[in-house]
């Protein structure tokens, strides 16, 4: 992570995600918050009724981790969780970044992470498709959104020639789909790590070149063409950017496009409403300034709206008027100095990541766990909010959330049946080996079995809606 040049919100988002101590766990399904009465609703009923009231004190219930392949039912929620892998107590397994599909198309593959090395395991059997021996070359893989067996990534920056390459899981045949002139050289893979469109034509980073500068770029896959070409400091910091007076040029935190591909997107390391500074929005033909969406760099994700046009930025807003952490939403593309949010609702500071890869209209939010204070609403839960207002509750997480590998980073596939996120379930094991934390990828199937009563079906046959007003 670079260097904030923002020390105050440096150290508030330290304190949103990083924070977090072992999860609690307790035998009763509700807990007192100051100020209310105790919910006496026993864990049975709340999960038959369905959790869709995000002021609802619940704790979890102790339950034993199931091993590799089992699952183990929340009490609370009623929902399944299906463990992934048995990754032990000398390594890790988790699933890739929330801000981007862990599921291939068909949701029959999974992309996952296991000490330290990509690998693809079938979701149904959890049989090993692909491992280090296969992956060790790639970086920044992604699903293809329409190609169900395909990963798109580029190659290892091991020469000179920078490659976009697709690989077959099934088969483990690579081939290169695109090599990039001079002078470009090797990928900057974290810059480079974000979605690429629903449509799988484009996709967006940012490179070396030969001369030493940095080409923030955006790629049509179909045609093979690229589009939008900013060189950092000849085009940007030689233009419309003013050098960090601490830092210097500062550089992009990620570099991707829109959810439909209208846009490249730039979320840059500084805060801030001058170029250069905060979410940026450009043309990804041209490469022309379009607007700013927001003027922080915390995490969020990128998504679209129930209309099925509108593209939005989702993030945990830090100043809401009431002094608390906020959920909201910011649309694309911006405005000259900073688009406005638009609040869906406060919540204690247990912000930790969002997943808007699913159906349009709803995003996966995780929070951590803190029993230190008190049992919060929504305190380590994974939950869907939807950018009505309201939101359906789906399970407790169960991480102490020690270390990087693992925070829970709930993500959603695209057609909203799946959930996968990562956990420990409470160990708190964060010392050497896994200095980052030893935990395991879950799953919970969202379509395998009956909604609750008071969920009413979308056409996304696997994603619960709730109605508006229960905020």
């Amino acid at each position: 992570m670079k260097p904030f040049p923002n020390p105050i919100l440096a150290i508030a988002l330290c304190l949103l995600l990083f924070s977090a101590v072992a999860c609690t766990t307790v035998a009763s399904a509700t807990t007192e918050r100051p100020g209310l009465p105790l919910p006496a609703t026993p864990a049975a009923e709340l999960a038959a009724q369905g959790l869709t009231d995000p002021d609802l004190v619940v704790t979890p219930v102790a339950v034993t981790a199931p091993a590799a392949g089992g699952s183990v039912v929340d009490p609370v929620f009623g929902s399944s969780l299906r463990r992934l892998t048995e990754s032990g107590s000398s390594g890790f397994a988790t699933h890739i970044y929330s801000q981007l599909q862990a599921f291939s198309a068909d949701n029959q593959y999974l992309l996952l992470i296991e000490d330290e090395w990509y690998t693809v395991r079938r979701r149904e059997t959890l049989a090993l498709l692909l491992d280090a021996s296969d992956t060790a070359s790639w970086n920044a893989p992604r699903w293809h959104p329409s190609q169900a067996n395909t990963i798109i990534h580029f190659d290892d920056n091991a020469d000179t020639t920078l490659r976009v390459q697709f690989t077959d899981v099934t088969t483990g045949q690579t081939s290169t789909v695109f090599t990039f002139p001079a002078p470009y050289e090797r990928i900057r893979s974290n810059q480079s790590f974000d979605e690429i469109s629903r449509d799988g034509r484009f996709l967006a980073g940012m490179a070396s070149l030969s001369d030493g500068d940095q080409m923030l770029f955006s790629l049509n896959i179909e045609t093979g063409t690229l589009g939008a070409e900013l060189r950092l400091s000849a085009n940007l910091y030689g233009g419309p950017c003013a050098p960090d007076p601490t830092w210097g040029e500062v550089e992009p935190d990620w570099v991707g496009v829109s959810p439909l591909a209208n846009y490249l997107v730039v979320q840059w390391t500084r805060d801030g409403t001058t170029r250069c500074s905060g979410l940026e929005t450009f043309d990804i033909a041209t490469g022309a300034f379009v607007g700013r969406v927001y003027d922080g760099h915390q995490h969020g994700d990128l998504g679209v709206m129930a209309d099925g046009t509108t593209e939005f930025f989702m993030t945990y807003e830090l100043y809401h008027p009431s002094g608390n952490l906020a959920l909201g939403y910011r649309v694309l593309p911006g405005t000259a100095t900073v688009q406005d949010p638009v609040y869906l609702r406060t919540l204690d500071w247990l912000g930790d990541h969002i997943s808007c890869q699913g159906p349009a209209g709803v995003c996966l939010i995780t929070t951590i766990a803190d029993g230190s204070n008190g049992w919060q609403p929504l305190e380590g839960e994974l939950f869907l909010q939807y950018l009505d207002g309201s939101v359906a509750r789906l399970a407790h997480h169960r991480s102490s959330g020690c270390g990087y590998w693992v925070q829970p980073r709930g993500s959603l596939s695209r057609d909203g049946r799946f959930v996968i996120f990562a956990t420990d379930w409470g160990s708190g094991n964060c010392s050497s080996p896994v200095d980052l934390g030893a935990g395991d990828p879950y799953l919970i199937d969202l379509g395998s079995s009956g909604p609750p009563p008071n969920f009413i079906p979308t056409a996304w046959s696997y994603l619960p809606f709730v109605v508006a007003g229960t905020n």
